[in-house]
């Protein structure tokens, strides 16, 4: 039986899986129907796996069977695939221990000994527990996996960040993977890593989506995430956990310190961050994040420490960064996210260009406050978009230019401060706020994009919604801008704009302008906690010209062919 299934495992195809064994599965009773010989031949474990796919949340159940459980035949092809790889870097995954629920424990253990990717090391530190069966646990893992695990018992307890930082000493490997006591990574965690690494070998730092467990062992609250975001990360922790680290990045960044428990990944996070952009995201769950009745995930105020902590960190971050301005708790959002108030030494000088001509919208530019308008322009329509914003954009000398049409009202007489303080990290060159209709329901919070076709995120939330990532009330970065209101940096925008001449319409301007900001490694806002009216009923959309987009396909055919890393499926 041994040598046929290996036969089939060899010659056979994924698409089995979706054949037999998503087709014989009952969600009621998570239980397969198929026929025996065929779960032994195909899926040898997954009676031990399958109820780590569960979840109260039928469409959430379905979707980890499709996108995130492995049949027995796809985990061996994984396996064998990582023998043609060129690059097999040690991967250490660091964890602390203190006091933990056994069972919890073993769970993350075990889920670190099934682990496809086979060039693993667990560095334990033990941080003083005084539980002799915490300490058995860990000493008979470590006599299981001798040549693969680093044991060290602490008398006393020191706490997590000088446990964490004494498991960093421990690790060899080129990459660090962090890792909670009494959490789950999934059995693809770490090939789906090297694999990545080793298509962009300069990666510093990667990271994946999550989800959690619920005290009934059953999966929920599915996190999924933008690629590398700087300004969410400004926020709250997006990133969290999986996170795996090239060793001498996390050694330069200093490692954990002391004095932010609760909140040390965090600062370790932006630390990070300030050191390399070689930063890259798998959108896969690879760690389930355990819910407690004492987890910060199941009641924030658990460890409100921990929300201190990173306060401290992020104003910590801005004072590195050189920025004046403070982090601080906001009203309209949830415990453990943050708004940075931005501060200028002067006025920010802002020259205003509208799109149409429109008497009423001069007068509403001239009433906001905070800043100074040096001069208002508007568009001449006789001759190509491109050709005219190129030759307005040129007369302009203040460091920030507005672009806007009429079809927007403001709802603040701070609005342009609150943009132009969006660009003063120095590599976002541009922003947008979020557009709201005439119900109070968002018509768009930035754009984004999907193989040529315009999407909106964020489209029929409600207002004041957070969502689950508060894109609906934090700054976050974008792939595409607003074409009803932007902010430019004007060195930025002057040196671009040349290139833009031949578009003949103002969408299709502004779509080949954010994605040269892409190419040269820039970035783009968009505020969700700031707001301006559409004055129109009928939902705002974005339509291009056949020409322009022959010259956008010839131009950015990556517009054509992908998806935009920025958005998901939870911001719709």
């Amino acid at each position: 039986m041994n040598f046929l299934r290996k036969v089939f495992l060899r010659f056979s195809d994924p698409i089995l899986k979706q054949c037999f064994w998503v087709r014989f599965y009952n969600q009621n009773s998570h239980k397969s129907s198929s026929p025996k010989w065929l779960n032994h031949l195909m899926y040898c474990d997954c009676e031990h796996e399958v109820f780590r796919y569960r979840s109260a949340e039928q469409v959430y159940s379905s979707y980890l069977f499709q996108h995130s459980f492995l049949s027995c035949i796809e985990k061996r092809q994984r396996q064998r695939s990582v023998k043609h790889w060129k690059y097999k870097p040690l991967i250490s995954i660091q964890l602390s221990v203190y006091k933990v629920n056994i069972d919890q424990l073993k769970a993350c253990l075990d889920s670190v000994a099934r682990q496809l990717y086979p060039y693993w090391q667990l560095c334990i530190v033990e941080d003083g527990s005084g539980v002799s069966e915490i300490k058995k646990t860990l000493a008979d893992f470590k006599n299981q996996f001798p040549d693969k695990v680093k044991l060290v018992f602490r008398e006393d307890n020191r706490g997590i960040t000088v446990s964490s930082q004494e498991a960093t000493a421990l690790t060899e490997g080129e990459y660090i993977a962090l890792l909670d006591h009494d959490d789950y990574l999934a059995p693809e965690a770490l090939y789906e890593v090297v694999k990545l690494i080793n298509q962009y070998p300069e990666t510093d730092w990667v990271y994946s989506d999550n989800d959690q467990i619920d005290s009934h062992g059953l999966r929920c609250c599915h996190h999924a995430k933008p690629a590398w975001s700087p300004e969410l990360l400004m926020t709250y922790n997006y990133v969290l956990h999986l996170s795996v680290i090239r060793r001498a990045t996390m050694l330069q960044a200093g490692g954990f310190r002391i004095g932010f428990e609760g909140s040390q990944d965090y600062d370790l996070y932006l630390r990070l961050s300030e050191l390399s952009d070689k930063i890259r995201y798998i959108p896969r769950v690879l760690y389930s994040w355990r819910q407690s009745e004492n987890s910060v995930s199941l009641n924030p105020e658990n460890k409100s420490y921990a929300f201190d902590a990173a306060l401290r960190a992020l104003n910590s971050a801005i004072e590195r960064r050189g920025e004046v301005g403070q982090a601080f708790y906001p009203e309209h959002s949830w415990l453990g996210s943050y708004q940075i108030n931005r501060q200028f030494e002067n006025k920010p000088e802002i020259d205003v260009i509208h799109l149409t001509v429109e008497s009423s919208s001069l007068k509403e530019v001239a009433q906001q406050t905070g800043v100074a308008i040096k001069s208002q322009v508007s568009l001449v329509t006789n001759q190509s978009m491109g050709e005219a914003l190129y030759s307005l954009i040129n007369k302009c000398k203040s460091p920030y230019i507005l672009l806007f049409t009429p079809e927007i009202k403001f709802k603040s007489n701070k609005l342009l401060l609150k943009m132009a303080a969006q660009l003063i990290p120095d590599k976002v060159v541009a922003c947008t706020v979020k557009i709201v209709n005439n119900n109070g329901l968002v018509d768009h919070c930035g754009l984004a994009y999907q193989q040529g076709c315009f999407r909106y995120p964020l489209r029929g939330w409600d207002m004041n919604m957070d969502g689950i990532g508060a894109y609906g009330a934090l700054p976050r970065n974008v792939s595409l801008l607003s074409p009803l209101i932007s902010l430019y940096k004007m060195k930025e925008i002057q040196r671009l704009a040349e290139r833009l001449v031949d578009f003949q319409t103002f969408t299709a301007w502004s779509t080949a302008l954010c994605l040269e900001i892409q190419a040269c490694k820039l970035r783009i806002t968009v505020d969700g906690g700031v707001a301006v009216n559409y004055l129109h009923d009928s939902p705002y959309k974005l339509v291009l010209s056949n020409e322009d987009i022959v010259l956008l396909q010839k131009k950015y055919s990556v517009f054509f062919k992908s998806n935009d890393p920025l958005y998901h499926y939870q911001m719709n």
